[in-house]
C-alpha cells in the first residue's frame, strides 16, 4: 500500500517546533512526510535546493501551508516572490491539475493583523494624507508580520481574492483549494488534519477497517443463494417460514423422528445444496476484534468501552466458528436422503431423524445469523448508523430459550467475586 505523501511548506525558522510536531504526528497515523530540514527529505546532489523542494512536490498527495510573522527567503527577490511562495504557486498549479490537495494554515495573530490593516486601510482613505505616508502607515513591521505588506498580499493570494471577485463579476466558476484555517495551537492544526485527510480516524484504523469492508462483503457474496439471473436469497425467510408451521419443544428431544411437511422441507433443504460447499475464512475479522478500532475511550471511567458494533463483530466470529464447526457431511447425507428424487411417492409429509433435523435447523440458523449481521457492519462501516439486526434465536426449541440465555456468572459477578477476596 502507498503511504498518504505530504510535503510541509514554511518559513522554517518561526515553524520549527511546529513542522517538527506535525511530522512526528503524521508518521504516526502512518503516512510519509517530506520536510525539507530533516534527513530523510529527498536531496538530489545535482540540483538547487530551491528545486529539489519543487521537485519533491510531485512525490506529495497533500500540500500544508503555514503562514506566519516571516517572509523567509526570496526565490526572486526582485520581484518579490519568497520561497514559501514559489512552493505554493508550484503546489497550486499541481492542484488545478488534480494531483495535490491543499491545506492552509495562518496563524491566528497574523490573520487577525490582516483585519486589522484592512479596517485601518479604510481609515486612512478618510484622513489627508499623501500616498507615501498612508502607505507606510499601513504597511509598517510588528511583531505579527516583519513585512505586513508581503505577508497579507500572500495570505490573499492564497484566498484568492482577485480570481474570486472576476469569477462573480463575470459569473464565472469559482476558484477553487482558497480555504484557510486559522490556527493558535498544535491542537488547531490536528484537528483539521484528521477532519479533512483521515475523517477523525487514525489511518492504521481506517486501512483495518476497509480491509474488513471487502472481507465482509467477500463473506455476504459467499453466503447469498442464486436462483436464475438476477435474484438473491438469504436463507432466513424461508427458515422464518419452516419454523411457523413447525414447533418443537423441548418432548421432540425424546423422540427419534419427527414428522415435518414435505413441501417446507424440500424448500429447506434446497438451500442446503449450498450449504454443503460453504467454508468461511477470515482473516481480518479476528483482527478487528483484537484490534482498538471499535473501542472508544471513556472519561468518566478512564478505561475503554465497546462500541455497540463490536458486539455484533464477536457475535459474528461466534456463529462463523460453530457454523465451520457444524458443516460435516452429515448435512449432504441428510438432503440426499430425503431429497423427492429418492422418494417413491410424494406424500405431504416426512419424517426425519430428530438429531439430524434439529443440528441442520440449527446450522440454517447460524448461516442466517452470518448474512444478517455481515449486512448490518457492512452499512455501518460505510457510513450508516449501527443497528444490531434481529437475528434466530440460539434455539428454536420452545421452553428452553431461557436455558440456552444462561452464560454462566456475569462481569458484575466477577468483580463482586474479586472484591470478596482478601
Amino acid at each position: 500500500m502507498r503511504k498518504p505523501s505530504f510535503f510541509i511548506s514554511s518559513t522554517i525558522y518561526d515553524f520549527t517546533d511546529l513542522r517538527s510536531a506535525l511530522k512526528y504526528y503524521l508518521e504516526q497515523q502512518g503516512c510519509s512526510v517530506l520536510a525539507s530540514e530533516f534527513n530523510d527529505f529527498p536531496k538530489p546532489l545535482d540540483a538547487h535546493s530551491y528545486d529539489a523542494c519543487i521537485q519533491a512536490l510531485q512525490k506529495a498527495n497533500y500540500f500544508i501551508l503555514f503562514i506566519g510573522a516571516r517572509v523567509g527567503g526570496w526565490y526572486d527577490e526582485a520581484s518579490r516572490i519568497s520561497i514559501t511562495q514559489q512552493e505554493y504557486r508550484e503546489a497550486y498549479k499541481l492542484h488545478l491539475e488534480g494531483k495535490l490537495k491543499l491545506i492552509s494554515f495562518v496563524r491566528a495573530d497574523v490573520w487577525r493583523l490582516r483585519e486589522d490593516r484592512k479596517e485601518l486601510s479604510k481609515f486612512l482613505e478618510t484622513l489627508g494624507l499623501d500616498p507615501g505616508a498612508k502607505d507606510a502607515i499601513k504597511n509598517h513591521p510588528s511583531k505579527c508580520a516583519n513585512d505586513a505588506e508581503f505577508i497579507i498580499k500572500f495570505i490573499n493570494e492564497v484566498c484568492r481574492i482577485r480570481e474570486t471577485k472576476e469569477a462573480l463579476g463575470k459569473k464565472a466558476e469559482l476558484p477553487t483549494g482558497n480555504w484557510i484555517h486559522i490556527f493558535e495551537t498544535f491542537q488547531d492544526v490536528v484537528d483539521v488534519v484528521q477532519t479533512q485527510i483521515f475523517s477523525g480516524i487514525p489511518l492504521e484504523h481506517a486501512t483495518l477497517r476497509q480491509l474488513l469492508l471487502n472481507e465482509l462483503l467477500e463473506l455476504t457474496r459467499l453466503s447469498l443463494v442464486k436462483f436464475g439471473k438476477d435474484d438473491v436469497f438469504s436463507p432466513l425467510k424461508v427458515a422464518e417460514q419452516f419454523h411457523k408451521v413447525h414447533t418443537f419443544d423441548a418432548k421432540c428431544l425424546r423422540q427419534q423422528y419427527q414428522e415435518v411437511d414435505s413441501e417446507e422441507w424440500y424448500t429447506l433443504a434446497y438451500l442446503g445444496v449450498h450449504l454443503i460447499v460453504l467454508k468461511y475464512n477470515t482473516l481480518i475479522l479476528p483482527r478487528a476484534l483484537e484490534s482498538g478500532v471499535f473501542l472508544k475511550y471513556d472519561m468518566a471511567s478512564g478505561t475503554f468501552q465497546e462500541e455497540p458494533v463490536y458486539r455484533a463483530l464477536y457475535k459474528l466470529n461466534e456463529e462463523i466458528r460453530l457454523f465451520n464447526k457444524a458443516n460435516s457431511n452429515d448435512t449432504a447425507r441428510l438432503i440426499l436422503q430425503t431429497a423427492p428424487i429418492n422418494r417413491a411417492d410424494r406424500e405431504k409429509s416426512i419424517n426425519i431423524e430428530t438429531v439430524k433435523l434439529f443440528a441442520y435447523l440449527q446450522q440454517i440458523d447460524r448461516w442466517s445469523n452470518i448474512i444478517e449481521l455481515a449486512c448490518a457492519v457492512i452499512k455501518y462501516l460505510r457510513g450508516e448508523t449501527f443497528t444490531m439486526p434481529k437475528l434466530r434465536p440460539d434455539t428454536f426449541i420452545v421452553g428452553l430459550e431461557g436455558e440456552s440465555k444462561r452464560e454462566g456468572a456475569t462481569l458484575d459477578d466477577v468483580n463482586k467475586f474479586i472484591q470478596g477476596k482478601h
